[in-house]
Order: structure tokens, then C-alpha cells, then sequence
């Protein structure tokens, strides 16, 4: 039986909703069930905690948790039962989730360089809608990738001043 304590109507909408953004997202509806249920946790949440919990069954939320914690949103944790697993939300949770969707601009703006330099190439970059199309491709993310690194430093600073601020200093 579950040690976890019955969740608030509060919590459940929390939940619910990290489901809904997942599933949205093109992503895996449990993922984001979990990613909510350990945002709500005080304790870390063993997988019978999250089958009871979220009424799921255990394979899926294992395999799921796996998956979160491969890309930093969760991590393993010791829990007071020593043969049991026990996970909890990555203290960077929301911006490791930032560096995995940072890694996919990284992805689609290396697409579009490898792609126009073969059509430069096949010597016709000046004569197709495909080169059009890649250029315009490649400016967008190039752009993003600017202001991915312009919100990573301006999330250090914001990070060592909650630091700071939690540990009393000025």
C-alpha cells in the first residue's frame, strides 16, 4: 500500500494539467502525469507510490520514469524503504527540460546548414524554393539559439540570487 498522502483537488489539477501539456507537446501523457505528481511531492514518491497514486500501472510508470529521468526531470532518490526506488522532480527540472528543447533548435539549425551547403553544392542555391525555405529555416533557429543563450545567463544570475537569498546573504 501506498505511504504517499491522499493529493489535494489543487494537486490533482496540477497533475492533470503537466499531463495535458505532454500530451500536447507530442509527448507521453504518463511523463507528464509523473512530472506533476513529483512537483506535488514533499517526500520522494516510490513506483508503488506513483501506481497508487496516479492508477496507472507499474510497467508503464517505470519505463516512463526512466525515460524523465534519462533527460534530467526526475531523479533517483534514497526513500526510507532501502530495496524500494524512489524518485523526486530534478532540482533543475524546468531548466533541464529548457536544454532538451535547446538541443532540438541545436538539431534543426544544423539541418539546415548540412542541407544548404549540399545544395550550394549541387550548385543550384540561388535557384530553389528548398534553399529559400532552409535559409529562412536556418536564420530562425540561428536567432533562437542566440536568445537560448542570452535566457541561460540571465537564469544563472536569477539562480544564485534565489541561492543567496536562501542562504540569508545579501
Amino acid at each position: 500500500m501506498s505511504d504517499a498522502a491522499p493529493l489535494t483537488a489543487t494537486e490533482q489539477e496540477l497533475i492533470e494539467e503537466f499531463g495535458n501539456i505532454y500530451e500536447s507537446y507530442g509527448l507521453k501523457r504518463l511523463q507528464g502525469l509523473i512530472v506533476g505528481l513529483l512537483l506535488t511531492q514533499d517526500d520522494p514518491a516510490s513506483l508503488d507510490d506513483m501506481v497508487a497514486l496516479l492508477n496507472h500501472s507499474k510497467g508503464p510508470i517505470s519505463i516512463a520514469v526512466r525515460r524523465l529521468a534519462d533527460i534530467g526531470l526526475v531523479r533517483k532518490v534514497n526513500g526510507p524503504i532501502n530495496r524500494r526506488n524512489y524518485y523526486a522532480a530534478h532540482p533543475d527540472i524546468f531548466y533541464n527540460n529548457f536544454k532538451f528543447n535547446m538541443a532540438t533548435v541545436r538539431k534543426n539549425r544544423a539541418l539546415a546548414e548540412r542541407l544548404l551547403n549540399r545544395i550550394a553544392a549541387e550548385g543550384r542555391a540561388h535557384q530553389s524554393a528548398t534553399a529559400d525555405n532552409l535559409e529562412h529555416m536556418l536564420r530562425f533557429y540561428q536567432l533562437m539559439e542566440s536568445f537560448y543563450q542570452d535566457f541561460s545567463d540571465e537564469w544563472a544570475k536569477v539562480k544564485a540570487e534565489r541561492r543567496a537569498a536562501a542562504n540569508g546573504e545579501a
